[in-house]
């Protein structure tokens, strides 16, 4: 990759605006070109330390846009060992000396989490786990005493109306999770082998999903799981409707491997083109890539999808990562603690997770 050689004027990653609105004017389905994507004794725990060693001067995979021309900001790893934001040299036809501004990110890095409290309608009737709710916050999928649910509202600020079970087709479930699109229209299911993904379909937000899972748009990624032999699980689509973040591990060998080898365990990103999605890249190895037994969870994604959310059960905690573009790596960790499985919307000033059984909310 080459390397860039201006100087850098760092903006400070405060708090964006938010963009929630009660209508159904959001992106795209997926289908139509586009996608969407804790304990409460822990609650209220800032969100502003634990930043991974060497930050956003650490090495990091090269970004062939970046060759490309595209964009012109270069990548934010940069070389290791050298200090700023963005590495060295001459790329994307920038003259040395030229400074550009990296614009505040959706989600706040010093975010302050406060004010943890059940999700009215939907927390305190059962064991409950949250699965999926669209930057919006107009729809949530969860699941309830085992059985897979589904409310919506009219705006954010209000309550949820009365859940309906979603009838999952045989062959899927949602132990390894499941995904809203930001429209609420589709719903991304994992196959029972790991294998597969595949999307149900709704003509709206008021309308029961269909009964058959359609595999077509997922054609690629799952050729891929096949070939490779890996296993999906945390499908999580961006609100930008771009991208599909997922986690991808290879499970235990079998009989007559070394002892002590496990799988790997990496988070990819595929992206939406031309009806369908994309051989994917994996946006962890060399960051967070865990084990069959550890695996980076991916749970949420913010806005502008600089920000990825995940449970690492390495360390059964939560965390977020942060990125100063999308194409970039993600190379800021921030540690929110037992917050499990969050998901902000789309402002980044709302968390939803799961605690102690319920589907909780939390505020910036």
């Amino acid at each position: 990759m080459k390397r860039l050689t201006f100087t850098v004027l760092s903006a400070t990653l405060a708090l964006a605006a938010a963009c929630s609105s009660g209508s159904d004017a959001h992106a795209p389905a997926i289908s139509g070109g586009g996608a969407s994507n804790a304990r409460a004794g822990d609650a209220g725990q800032s969100s502003g330390g634990d930043t991974q060693v060497g930050g956003r001067a650490s090495g990091g995979k090269s970004n062939t846009s970046d060759e490309a021309g595209q964009g012109g900001i270069g990548n934010a790893a940069g070389a290791s060992g050298e200090a700023g934001a963005f590495g060295e040299g001459g790329a994307a036809g920038l003259e040395p000396g030229v400074v550009v501004v990296v614009p505040p990110s959706a989600c706040s890095e010093s975010a302050k989490w406060k004010a943890p409290s059940p999700l009215t309608g939907i927390a305190g009737n059962g064991e409950e786990r949250l699965l999926s709710i669209t930057a919006d916050e107009l729809d949530i999928l969860f699941v309830r005493d085992g059985s897979v649910l589904l409310a919506h509202r009219t705006k954010a600020s209000g309550d949820f109306g009365a859940t309906s079970e979603v009838s999952v087709p045989a062959g899927y479930d949602v132990v390894a999770g499941a995904a809203l699109s930001p429209d609420g229209k589709e719903l991304v299911l994992v196959a029972k082998t790991g294998q597969a993904f595949a999307a149900l379909t709704r003509a709206s937000r008021s309308a029961t999903f269909s009964a058959a899972a359609d595999e077509s748009p997922f054609y690629a990624i799952n050729q891929r799981a096949i070939q490779t032999m890996e296993h999906y699980a945390a499908p999580v689509l961006a609100p930008n409707g771009e991208s599909l973040v997922y986690t991808g591990f290879t499970p235990e060998p079998e009989q007559g491997f070394p002892e002590g080898v496990e799988g790997v365990s990496r988070v990819y990103e595929s992206r939406w083109v031309s009806g369908s999605w994309q051989m994917p890249e994996s946006i962890s190895e060399g960051f967070f890539d865990g084990t069959t037994a550890a695996r980076p969870l991916a749970s949420g994604l913010s806005s502008d999808s600089r920000t990825l959310f995940y449970f690492d059960e390495g360390t059964m905690k939560q965390a977020a990562r942060f990125r100063d573009r999308p194409d970039a790596p993600l190379n800021v960790l921030i540690d929110l603690g037992h917050r499990e499985g969050a998901v902000p919307n789309a402002g980044c000033d709302t968390l939803y997770y799961t605690a102690d059984g319920d589907v909780v909310t939390e505020t910036n």
